[in-house]
């Protein structure tokens, strides 16, 4: 549709890099279609660890927030590859054991890596073995993989979300805070995993 200005709109891709719209003086009465530039490599990673930052804040469910940011950005899966990794969140069915937001990241890792044949077992070695490399990354970067651990590092203490009270409590000490920095931070990393795996499969 063409503006009182004369000018048409070029509405761009969520997951862009561009956010606002494109506008283009018209010579003549044509529509004119603009490809959105390719977003650089830091981009891409600042938009999905903001996108999961803002899922997390949001919506809650810190596993799948990782994957939804990925999944925006990287075109993984779909709706019920969202849907199942809902359970993961807070350390497992709100267990407090590994961390959700790494259990999303991994889901990611293993679209990316793995494949539907069950006999190829160099897929399924060298799944594991991308999702090891991860994992290892992301206990580096926190210290654990564990989401007590994380807490407690995080709140001064572990909250059970299966407990109505600690859930309040939880929230109070700002672990809607909190946790949306660390589910950014793992989404980011795992962004960063992908692209990496990406560039060296290409390279071979």
């Amino acid at each position: 549709m063409g503006s009182k200005s004369g000018k048409t709109r070029a509405f761009l891709p969520a997951h862009s890099a561009i956010e606002q719209p494109i506008y283009v003086n018209l010579k003549e009465k044509e529509r004119i279609e603009i490809m959105p530039e390719k977003p650089s490599r830091e981009e891409l990673l600042n938009q999905v660890e903001g996108a999961a930052h803002r899922y997390e804040k949001e919506f809650h469910g810190c596993s799948r927030c990782v994957l939804k940011a990925l999944q925006d950005h990287f075109h993984l899966g779909d709706g019920a590859t969202l849907q199942a990794s809902t359970p993961l969140a807070a350390g497992v069915a709100m267990r407090g054991e590994t961390c959700g937001a790494l259990l999303g990241g991994l889901l990611a890792v293993g679209m990316v890596t793995a494949k539907e044949d069950l006999e190829d077992s160099n897929a399924l070695i060298n799944s594991l073995a991308a999702g090891f490399r991860l994992a290892r990354k992301l206990e580096k970067e926190f210290g654990t993989t564990n989401c007590t651990k994380i807490q407690t590092d995080r709140l001064g203490r572990f909250y059970s979300l299966a407990d109505p009270e600690q859930y309040k409590a939880f929230i109070e000490a700002g672990g809607y805070v909190e946790c949306p920095k660390v589910v950014a931070k793992i989404a980011r990393i795992t962004a960063e995993f992908i692209l990496d795996y990406q560039e060296k499969t290409k390279a071979h």
